[in-house]
């Protein structure tokens, strides 16, 4: 069972590249979303379907969810995107000698860089065990955000709130209420028996009572 299990791991959202199989990289096109993810930031530095060169960096950029660049407090430097993948990227329009290219050209060469075991840069954040222990003892919060570093979320508390950022306008505030169908259906039914939403006058007690007999000794 544990095969299967590891098996249908590798099918579902593994890669070929095991380097790559849980570390965000433009080296990692196997699955559909990665792929998607993308072409979507594609499309928004190349809006007519052909990138130039100058546009690479700013590609990388929103492929890694806008990592911030430069030295964090515990001495180290990150960087927003790897320069080996800038040059990658740069090498493909030197060998077609053109000024732009298109997503299926930039594809086709990534998952021929996969296909080889081309090697993703690790995100990491600290070079020294002794520093990051530091760091964690002070409660010291990481530069780079879970997002920015992996492909999917490892643990199950890090599943709230991935998807934000997969667009190019983030909402300013993600995780604020909002009206479910359910509620929108169970406002209209009061409004409907007693003329206003009763929802937030009474207890969950009180309105269960109500309900049941019909506002009779409820003061309604």
């Amino acid at each position: 069972m544990g095969t299967a299990a590891g098996f249908f791991g590798i099918t579902c959202q593994g890669a070929v590249n095991g380097l790559a199989s849980v570390t965000l990289s433009i080296f990692n096109m196997d699955h559909p979303d990665d792929r998607a993810w993308l072409k979507l930031c594609f499309d928004h530095v190349a809006p007519g379907g052909q990138m130039p060169k100058q546009n690479v960096p700013q590609l990388l950029y929103l492929f890694y969810h806008m990592r911030l660049e430069g030295p964090t407090q515990s001495g180290s430097f990150v960087s927003a995107y790897p320069e080996t993948e800038v040059t990658f990227i740069s090498d493909i329009f030197t060998e077609s000698g053109a000024t732009t290219i298109g997503f299926d050209l930039l594809i086709d060469k990534l998952m021929t860089a996969q296909a080889e075991f081309a090697a993703p840069v690790a995100p990491l954040e600290y070079g020294s065990n002794l520093v990051l222990r530091n760091d964690r003892v002070k409660h010291t919060r990481n530069v780079q955000d879970p997002q920015q570093q992996f492909r999917k979320p490892m643990t199950t508390s890090q599943e709230v709130g991935w998807e934000v950022g997969k667009t190019m306008a983030v909402e300013s505030h993600p995780f604020h209420l909002r009206t479910s169908a359910t509620t929108q259906f169970a406002d209209a039914m009061e409004k409907q028996t007693w003329g206003r939403s009763i929802g937030g006058e009474f207890s969950a007690y009180a309105t269960r009572k109500l309900n049941e007999f019909g506002g009779l000794g409820m003061g309604v």
